[in-house]
Formats: structure tokens, C-alpha cells, sequence
């Protein structure tokens, strides 16, 4: 099958990737930075709330 609507899509989602600056890439990371904070946070949260109760 020769979709050339889907081969052109996949062609802009790999240059918009390619086409990236600096601050938005330091973004990124500081979003994914915080995300796996968060999810540390809430996973340790039972033992945290316990240490601070007693």
C-alpha cells in the first residue's frame, strides 16, 4: 500500500524533532525532571507521613 499522506505526516513529526532549540529541550527535561519527583514523592509518601506522625 502506497499511502503518501502517511509518509508525509511521519516525515514532519521526524523534522519537527528535529528541528528543536535549546530552551525548549531544557524544558523538556525539567518537566521529566519534576514528573519523576512527583512520582517518588507519592510512592514514598505512606513511609514520609509515617516518619513525620511520630
Amino acid at each position: 500500500m502506497n499511502n503518501k499522506r502517511f509518509t508525509f505526516r511521519w516525515l514532519g513529526v521526524f523534522m519537527e524533532t528535529a528541528n528543536y532549540n535549546p530552551k525548549e529541550t531544557r524544558k523538556t527535561i525539567w518537566s521529566l525532571v519534576m514528573a519523576i519527583a512527583f512520582l517518588i514523592v507519592v510512592w514514598r509518601l505512606p513511609e514520609l507521613l509515617q516518619l513525620f506522625l511520630n
